[in-house]
């Protein structure tokens, strides 16, 4: 069972059709496969960022449209929201990331809408069919999100502001940065580098830790729209399940050898299922479905799957 039909999991779930010994389940919540990285198209009305996964999954393929809430690891079975549970021998934890909006910031949560679900895709999609052109929008974030967000409402004439925390585009070079802070200047966006959001209101952002030459603490920009594309949040479904991880949720931690070797036979995710980074980012690197799909569980006490680690990928 392929728990999550995002890049990794379906990537995995076909590469597993090598195998002819096993039979696979693919459970995701949604009946079409969604292109994270093409959810600012969506939004701006610019491309489509869904795909039916009849085009997607090989034959012998099981979909199962559900969200699994509690994997019973003693019982080898997920149960599914729907209220209907599904044996497995072997689970494949691709469930990525979420979005979200910091709780430290006020107002956030009520007035800013992230950008990393297709469903809040959609609400920013009607926000702004809603908003005249010359509205101010706000996007949060200098990363690749909010660097792409920010491009495709510009190129539809939207005054667009955006708030780059420390740095714009932080993982390129500088000469990359340049590139696109350019891009960015001859389409009128305002980019605030060394500047965070402090509150979220209705109609405007407060900012803080302002630099010299742009606004000072505490100064309040106008926003009919604050578009949240900074950082992730993780689902909850292996800390609901019992699973024991690190403190950021992001890797399965055992407690010893034994532990190590009965999870590796329930999460075949390679060697390693007991520290696959759950918030895997497809934006970063190519998704460990491959490495996963063409692992064998381990089942010999004496080799723990827990002293190896993936690369960083987050």
């Amino acid at each position: 069972m392929v728990i999550g039909g995002g890049y990794a999991g379906t990537i995995a779930a076909n590469r597993l059709r090598m195998r002819a010994d096993v039979d696979i389940t693919l459970v995701d919540p949604r009946p079409t496969f969604v292109e994270r990285i093409r959810l600012h198209q969506w939004v701006a009305r610019t491309g489509d960022a869904t795909t039916d996964y009849g085009t997607l999954l090989g034959d012998g393929i099981e979909l199962v449209v559900d969200s699994a809430t509690l994997i019973d690891t003693a019982a080898r079975r997920v149960r599914m929201a729907s209220g209907r549970s599904l044996d497995y021998d072997y689970v494949v934890y691709a469930v990525g990331s979420t979005g979200t909006t910091p709780p430290s910031v006020p107002g956030a949560a009520a007035f800013a809408v992230p950008l990393a679900e297709f469903e809040d895709a959609e609400r920013l999609r009607a926000k702004l069919e809603e908003l005249p052109r010359d509205a101010p929008v706000t996007v949060v974030g200098g990363g690749l999100t909010g660097i792409e967000t920010a491009a495709e409402l510009a190129e539809q004439g939207r005054a667009v502001t955006l708030v780059c925390g420390r740095t714009l585009a932080p993982t390129f070079s500088a000469a990359g940065r340049r590139y696109i802070a350019t891009w960015l200047s001859r389409h009128r966006v305002v980019v605030l580098e060394g500047a965070s959001v402090s509150e979220v209101r209705q109609d405007a952002v407060v900012l803080d830790d302002g630099p010299t030459d742009g606004p000072a603490d505490g100064a309040v920009r106008p926003s009919a729209l604050t578009i949240w594309a900074a950082g992730f949040g993780v689902p909850d479904l292996a800390v609901a399940s019992g699973l024991r991880t690190d403190p950021r949720r992001r890797r399965f931690e055992p407690v010893d050898a034994a532990e190590s070797v009965r999870i590796t036979e329930q999460f075949m995710t390679a060697a390693t299922t007991v520290t696959w980074r759950a918030c895997s980012r497809c934006s970063r690197r190519t998704p460990p479905g491959p490495r996963t799909a063409a692992a064998r569980p381990r089942r010999r006490a004496d080799r723990c799957p827990a002293r190896r680690r993936w690369p960083r990928s987050c």
